[in-house]
This record gives C-alpha cells, sequence and structure tokens, in this order.
C-alpha cells in the first residue's frame, strides 16, 4: 500500500469512526457511564426511525466492502445490522437494546481488526 492508498484509507476510517460515534455514542445520560447516539434516538420515531438507522449502519457494511473486508467479516456486520434493526423495531425494548447492542461500534471494531492485520 502506497502513501496515498494510505492517506485514503487513514480519512475513510476517521469518517466511518465519526458515523459509528454518532449513530451509537454521542450522548450520555447524565450521572451514568451509559452512552447512547442517533440509533437510539431515531428508534423512538414511530413507522420507520430504524429503518432509517439501519440505512447508516448499511453504508459502513457498503464501505467495509470497498475494503474488501472477508466475507465471514461482511457477514457478521451484516448480522449485527439485521438483529438491530429487527429487535429495535420493538417499541421500548427494542430502544432500549439500541442503547446497550451498538452495532455500529460492534461493525467498527471488525472493520478496524481487518484493517490492523492487512497494515502488518
Amino acid at each position: 500500500m502506497n502513501d496515498d492508498e494510505k492517506e485514503i484509507l487513514d480519512e475513510k476510517l476517521v469518517r466511518l469512526r465519526q458515523l459509528s460515534k454518532n449513530l451509537d455514542e454521542s450522548f450520555t445520560i447524565p450521572g451514568t457511564n451509559i452512552k447512547f447516539g442517533m440509533d437510539a434516538v431515531l428508534g423512538l420515531v414511530p413507522g420507520g426511525g430504524d429503518l432509517v438507522s439501519g440505512i447508516f449502519s448499511l453504508y459502513m457494511l457498503r464501505a467495509a466492502m470497498k475494503m474488501n473486508l472477508p466475507k465471514r467479516a461482511i457477514f457478521s456486520m451484516l448480522a449485527n445490522i439485521i438483529l438491530d434493526t429487527t429487535v429495535g423495531v420493538i417499541p421500548v425494548a427494542g430502544d432500549i437494546f439500541d442503547v446497550f447492542w451498538k452495532s455500529n461500534k460492534r461493525n467498527m471494531n471488525i472493520i478496524e481488526k481487518h484493517i490492523a492485520r492487512f497494515e502488518k
């Protein structure tokens, strides 16, 4: 990997990390260490909020596919998104699940794990 490719990859990772943080950990419940993000907030919108957050999650999956992550990693990411979106549509319980599951953070960890192996 040449310097230009590494710089492009680094910029992409910064954007994906920020998206992951925005979706899963942008706010903290006062007096606790519990963080949540726009994924949980969008889940409060009846009839589509979880689907919208799922679309943002699919952007991360698409980026991972463009980075040529192994199929196993892609399927793990897809399973996280499906679980988060499916359980997320359940009123109240799905919103609580969104606060603790953090599928985007999990998916970002999968991407970073692959990239770390690639750079060695």
